[in-house]
């Protein structure tokens, strides 16, 4: 089963997912062989491909691969199965473990492998299942969903139109298009999935070409609807909704609200998606599908013109899907009453007058049993119920026989003499005696001769006219064959084709003779008939004929898959099975894990602290009666507009079709083919066969496991490399569980002899490379040396990357890799280069190499995805000049991947990385382009690596790192390394060390030319790398430092280009970027800054995606206008809280106490007047980006009535744990909105966050605008209104602290001079304004607080700056007056 594509891949570039979309990761899929765990993928070029099975099996003679010379000098040894399974028994695992160094021959005991002739076994295929069923319609409209029925109280659907996200999955079957970019899922019902497909008119119209187009199984792109076009069906759907009366969808705007798609939402339009389902009962459906019909072109019609701009819109048509699988629903039923109601439900369900393609997978389960004896069945009661008895099934040769006088075994062998009824199926004549409720035989496929059995000649009746468009396989090609060998024993398992046994082919054409409509005769043969002829025909009904010179089949076997029952009940799908998830691999990478990931790690080590995975899964088998049956899967696809119109019914779909061939497995022609391939495991050996084969591997991991417990628990890494053997045993683990090639990782595997040995012998040989230790110390063990390095991108081997990404995220890993090449590195150091270095410098320049490696590919990825971009835009354009530009940059950029120093001189690299991002010959004698004009020294920029990749207190991620990529956490990790050796005599020499490994590295790399960011303002702090901007190193080292170089002609440029900026309204804008002197330049602007956006949140993995938290920020980014003034005001405050990080705490000891004041805005004046301090016991509160998103948010949530917060308020009285928890954590809360000015304290339970409405409250609306007007009016004062807003908020000694250490904003001068904490002139006339009581209170307040304290202490409390703020400007503000 192919992974959830990353949502990238759905959605045009810049249109993002609707917020009410939902991702949808809990859907099922058909069981299919060839599916395999998310966590068990590789890469597709790490991947072995599942042929190498097929050829390890037959082809291994012809010259397999060498791995090495020791892998043929290894002794094969020859082991029974009884000896394997003695060693599980006694639990002898030293034996089990030693036997993986060696090459085994497999025997296995005729005491647990039956022959399939044996004599003692009862065979039965009576049980038949329905596994999968796909329709789709033919026309537009919902067909597919409607029953053929008028009205049925008990029908419903349900529309589910958030499901974007999901993926449409069936992998057998027919569409009669190509699903890429086409499948929209909307909802379920009566078992099924619903789906609109939208399908190429020319598809719709043209039967032939449908037919034509590939089957599911075949490969195909992405199949979700990209942004656009999913708002499009969603608009259409809503716009048939609306017109229901009983349906609660209203539209507003049918096609949007603007003229483009990035500038308006489904929610703008639109209300369908406010609620999550809805549900529709029959005559709704009815009613919708007739207006779907009759409206679908007049809305293509009146459709705007951007939404016609690609033509998809014109192209398709919606067509109704259903697909159900996973039922495993019981069918042909050998009782006749039984069989008459199922062929009722079938008729009644589904009315297939309009439907184009059903597809469907009909299982039989073969069961096998052993007999304590052989019981005949009385002639009188055979004969009672079949007139003629044959002996022979074929009906060109068989004879009728006296049963009554025929001999009941064969002469010689005491077989049982078969006779057959009519139908060719064999009579029983005698019974088996067999233990009630007893254990069946294990039943597996024989690998090695079922192949034979695909290709074989099948005789047939030369009448059916034998067609091979029946079995879907060109002619002269055979059907493909995948294997899965299972439980290690090659020889035997399961089986996938893409062609069903041909020995079916006979009950095909039997089925498709009956259903096949009939075709008109040409008009020569018409001319040929006399006029008797003509007249009769004229009385007939001719209404099923067709035209049509080469009518398509009927029904198409499109493929088939052979596998053992037990496989449903551990393995429900591929995500499922417990031996896939790399469970160990999760819990011994863990230990490498930081943040939210060690709470993942933390319930993984408990989850395999009660049991390994291995254990789970012998628990789940240890029932006698586990289900042993081997299931018999054949696809089937009818093409109904070939049928008989009058069997287009579900009567004569279900008695004509899917009984007889549910059926047919049982026909001696099949079954007698069949069973000499068959594989019978004794019920003691089966489904056990799989804890013996896998004894040695599963005690490996358990004695891995146990040794790494104790140390895990004390905090301790395991070594990458005791990581990657647990993941390269869990991968052979999976390999024996479901035999699929494409779990092995064969950069590691592969040379320690595991691929080999699985594929060429069976059971799992490790190369004596890996020490495998029997006793209680470290169980396994490899030299550095020895470890495999990947020869194209000089990285050690790993084998779970997967595991780790999938469980702990891309950073984590990239952090585990770059750890583990910098370990094998150093263990294991070049022998040829720096030795002309100290021992120290030497280690350290090679992690600095390793890390420089890292940045290289992000640099190659950045230059490439922007080229690409570049490229697609200009074949976009259609113009001969742009395709070869395009051809041009492509050519250069492949060439330039190709240098072994992208960016160096060397091998023309500069040449073509230049042709690559400048395609004008004129700018590219330029050079590379360099907007900011900025030179860069090899120190300056191991500086800026050095400050951005430290433990603590790092720099923000910056240019030249990317850090989209993976070489920051790289480098952090690296620089943890390299502080190892540096000298311990001072700090300077330990910088002036990391300073020269880096530029050494980057020197013997040729790191000549690095990206850089655009030009910016100077108050810039995220400047991301750019493709269009780069810097040379070649500045000279002993220049004075940047800081030098800055001048008031570089600061007033980079003031003007933000003016140019703010002259656009809807110019996108960065808060980081400017300053706060040019803020009041962007209040025009109508969009929010970069900064404010869903993705500068971080979330705990365990927030659920519907939590209030997150229900609070997407409402607040859904509804956020800079119009409204709480919005912008609370984005003000946000974005100057920004600059006030970290300090946005303060000292307890401070606390003013309520009962000291009269008032509540006495005391909520105290609270203002403490002074802001940070708290280094807080982590996460340097990282400015969140602060601006974070503090708006709970602003607007606080103070907006109509905020989701306020509706769980509302119900619970007070706020969710998870929403105090995370903002609090960064100062966030009650008490910051006291001391901001947006909230009243009421009493001195606000210390803890206390209580809305109880102990604090917030402004009315009437204040929230009179505090924005006032604020406007503020910043209105180009030169001083700035830092006054910062007075406003902060007070005036913060304001004056932060101007003065960050220049963001010009200091007031008159106010500048004054010393901290006491009042200017101003301030102190503006004081006859303030409210006495509060002067007086805190001068009592303060007075006792120094008489209650220590007399020794010294305290400051001097708050009489800090809560006056009547200005003597034009206006008139009183801060006391919004209380």
């Amino acid at each position: 089963m192919e992974p959830d594509r990353d949502l990238s891949s759905i959605s045009d570039e810049d249109y993002e997912l609707d917020d009410e979309v939902s991702t949808d990761t809990l859907v099922t899929s058909p069981f299919n062989l060839d599916d395999i765990s998310l966590v068990q993928e590789v890469d597709s070029d790490d991947a072995v491909p599942q042929e190498a099975i097929f050829d390890g099996l037959f082809l291994q003679q012809e010259g397999a691969p060498v791995d090495g010379p020791t892998w043929e000098q290894t002794t094969v040894t020859t082991v029974n199965l009884s000896s394997i399974e003695r060693m599980y028994r006694i639990n002898d695992r030293s034996s089990a473990i030693k036997l993986l160094h060696r090459r085994v021959n497999l025997v296995l005991d005729p005491d647990l492998k039956l022959r399939s002739d044996d004599p003692k076994l009862l065979w039965k295929g009576s049980k038949h299942f329905l596994d999968f069923i796909l329709v789709v319609s033919g026309k537009i409209g919902l067909h597919a969903f409607l029953p053929r029925t008028l009205a049925n109280h008990n029908f419903m659907l349900t529309l589910n139109l958030r499901l974007q996200c999901r993926e449409f999955r069936p992998k057998f079957g027919k569409l009669g298009f190509d699903p890429t970019g086409s499948m929209m899922a909307i909802g379920e019902g009566q078992s099924m999935e619903l789906w609109l497909g939208f399908c190429p008119i020319g598809n719709i119209e043209d039967i032939d070409l449908a037919n034509q187009s590939p089957l599911l199984n075949e490969k195909h792109g992405d199949t979700r609807l990209t942004a656009v076009h999913y708002r499009m069906g969603i608009m259409f759907l809503a716009s048939l909704l609306c017109q229901i009366p009983t349906m609660p969808v209203h539209v507003m705007y049918p096609y949007g609200p603007r003229s483009d798609f990035k500038e308006w939402k489904i929610e703008d339009a639109t209300n369908i998606l406010a609620q999550k389902t809805i549900t529709l009962r029959l005559q709704d459906v009815l009613q919708l599908n007739r207006m779907m019909i009759e409206q679908y072109d007049d809305f293509v019609a009146n459709a705007p013109p951007y939404w016609l701009k690609d033509g998809w819109l014109q192209q398709h048509i919606p067509i109704s899907v259903a697909c159900r699988y996973g039922q495993n629903q019981a069918i042909a039923s050998t009782d006749q009453h039984a069989l008459r109601v199922e062929a009722r439900n079938w008729n009644i369900e589904r009315d297939y007058t309009n439907i184009r393609y059903l597809s469907m997978a009909v299982a039989t389960h073969i069961s096998c049993e052993i007999v304590r004896g052989w019981v005949q069945v009385p002639v009188n009661d055979i004969l009672s119920v079949h007139d003629v008895i044959y002996n022979s099934p074929d009906a060109d040769v068989r004879q009728p026989v006296d049963i009554l006088t025929l001999p009941l075994h064969e002469p010689g062998t005491q077989r049982e003499l078969n006779v057959y009824d009519e139908e060719g199926r064999r009579i029983p004549r005698f019974v088996g005696r067999t233990r009630t409720n007893g254990p069946k035989c294990g039943l597996l496929i024989n690998l090695e001769t079922i192949p034979q059995l695909f290709s074989s000649y099948v005789a047939h009746d030369e009448h059916l006219n034998i067609d091979a468009d029946i079995l879907d396989v060109d002619e002269g090609d055979g059907p493909s064959i995948n294997l899965y060998p299972q439980a290690f024993l090659r020889k035997h398992g399961h089986l996938q084709s893409s062609s069903i046994l041909p020995h079916f082919k006979t009950f095909v054409k039997k089925v498709q003779s009956k259903i096949t409509r009939r075709q008109r005769r040409n008009q020569l043969d018409e001319d040929e008939d006399d006029a008797d002829d003509e007249d009769e025909d004229r009385d007939e009904d001719h209404s099923d004929l067709v035209d049509t010179k080469q009518l398509a089949p009927a029904i198409i076997a499109s493929g088939c898959q052979f596998y053992n029952e037990i496989s449903h009940r551990v393995r429900p799908n591929a995500g499922l099975h417990e031996v896939q998830q790399g469970r160990v691999t999760s819990a011994l990478s863990g230990a490498y894990a930081q943040g939210t990931g060690k709470h993942v790690h933390s319930s993984i080590m408990k989850h395999c602290g009660l049991s390994l995975p291995h254990q789970r899964y012998n628990n789940a088998i240890t029932m006698d009666n586990v289900p042993r049956d081997l299931r018999l899967e054949n696809i089937y696809i009818l093409q109904l507009e070939s049928m008989d119109p009058a069997k287009r019914n579900g009567t004569s779909i279900y008695l004509d079709v899917v009984v007889p061939l549910a059926r047919a497995w049982s026909h001696p022609h099949v079954y007698d083919n069949l069973r000499p391939h068959l594989s019978v495991f004794v019920p003691h050996a089966f489904p056990n066969i799989y804890q013996w084969m896998t004894f040695g591997v599963t005690s490996l991991l358990e004695r891995i496991w146990e040794h790494q417990l104790p140390l895990l628990k004390l905090g301790k890494k395991p070594s990458p490399q005791m990581i990657e053997i647990c993941a390269m045993l869990e991968r052979a683990l999976a390999f024996a569980h479901t035999g699929n090639a494409r779990v092995l990782s064969s950069s590691l595997m592969r040379p320690f002899w595991l691929v080999r040995s699985l594929l060429q012998q069976g059971w799992p040989t490790i190369s004596s490379t890996i020490r495998l230790v029997t006793t209680t110390s470290i169980p396994v063990s490899v030299s550095p040396a020895d470890w495999p390095i990947v020869a194209r991108s000089n990285l050690p081997a790993i084998a779970s990357k997967r595991s780790q990404v999938v469980t702990y995220g891309v950073e984590h890993f990239e952090a585990y890799k770059a750890e583990f090449h910098i370990q094998l590195s150093l263990n294991n150091p070049p022998t040829n280069v720096f030795m002309q270095y100290d021992q120290d410098l030497r280690h350290a320049i090679i992690i600095a190499g390793v890390a420089f490696e890292s940045y290289i590919v992000d640099v190659k990825a950045l230059v490439s995805a922007a080229v690409n971009k570049l490229c697609i835009n200009l074949d976009d354009q259609d113009t001969h000049s742009a395709s070869l530009e395009a051809k041009a940059r492509r050519y250069n950029l492949k060439k330039w991947f190709a240098c072994k120093h992208p960016l160096s001189y060397l091998e023309r690299a500069f040449e073509f990385l230049l042709r690559s991002v400048v395609a004008d010959s004129d700018d590219q004698s330029m050079g590379l382009p360099n907007p900011t004009k900025e030179k860069l020294s090899i120190r300056d920029f191991a500086k800026l690596i050095i400050n951005m990749s430290r433990p603590a207190n790092p720099v923000a991620i910056a240019a030249p790192l990317i850090s989209s990529g993976t070489s920051p956490m790289v480098f952090k990790v690296a620089l943890v390394y390299m502080s190892k050796f540096v000298p311990r005599n001072s700090s300077e020499a330990a910088d002036t060390f990391l300073q020269n490994a880096f530029i050494i590295a980057a020197n013997h790399l040729h790191i000549n030319n690095i990206p850089w960011h655009l030009q910016g303002g100077q108050g810039r702090r995220f400047r991301k790398p750019h493709f269009e901007s780069w810097i040379n190193l070649g500045k000279s080292t002993h220049l004075p430092s940047s800081k030098k170089l800055a001048s008031n002609t570089a600061n007033g440029a980079a003031e003007a280009s933000q003016r140019a900026q703010a002259s656009d309204s809807r110019a996108a804008w960065s808060a980081c970027s400017i300053s706060l002197q040019s803020l009041p330049d962007f209040l025009s602007r109508s969009v929010a800054p970069d900064e404010f956006r869903m993705e500068s949140i971080g979330w705990e993995r365990t927030e659920p995606h519907d939590s209030i938290s997150r229900q609070c920020y997407q409402w607040v980014f859904s509804e956020f206008t800079m119009t409204q003034p709480l919005h912008q005001l609370a984005l003000l405050i946000g974005i100057y809280v920004s600059k006030l990080v970290p300090d946005l705490f303060h000292n307890p000891d401070d606390r003013p106490e309520r009962e000291s004041f009269s008032s509540d805005m006495a005391f909520t004046m105290a609270i203002r007047a403490m002074k802001w301090t940070p708290n280094k016991s807080r982590k996460g509160c340097k990282v400015v980006l969140p602060f601006i998103s974070m503090v708006t948010v709970y602003i607007i949530s606080i103070l907006d009535r109509s905020s989701p917060l306020h509706g769980y308020f509302s119900a619970n009285r007070t706020f969710p744990t998870s929403w105090t928890k995370k903002h609090s954590h960064k100062g966030i809360g009650p008490l910051l909105l006291i001391r901001l000015g947006l909230a009243k304290a009421i009493n001195g339970r606000v210390w803890k966050g206390g209580h809305l409405q109880r102990d604090w409250t917030v402004l009315t609306r009437e204040e929230i605008n009179n505090l924005h007007q006032n604020v406007i009016n503020i910043l209105s004062d180009r030169e001083f209104g700035p830092y006054r807003l910062a007075e406003l908020l902060f007070g005036s000694a913060k304001a004056r602290s932060i101007g003065m250490s960050t220049h963001t904003y010009v200091v007031n001068p008159g106010v500048a001079s004054t010393s901290l904490g006491k009042r200017t002139a101003s301030a102190s006339t503006s004081a006859d304004h303030g409210d006495d009581e509060v002067e007086q209170n805190i001068k009592d307040y303060d007075y006792d607080k120094h008489q209650d304290k220590d007399q020794n202490k010294d305290y400051d409390y001097d708050y009489d700056y800090d809560y006056d703020y009547d200005y003597d400007y034009d206006y008139d503000y009183d801060y006391k007056g919004i209380f």
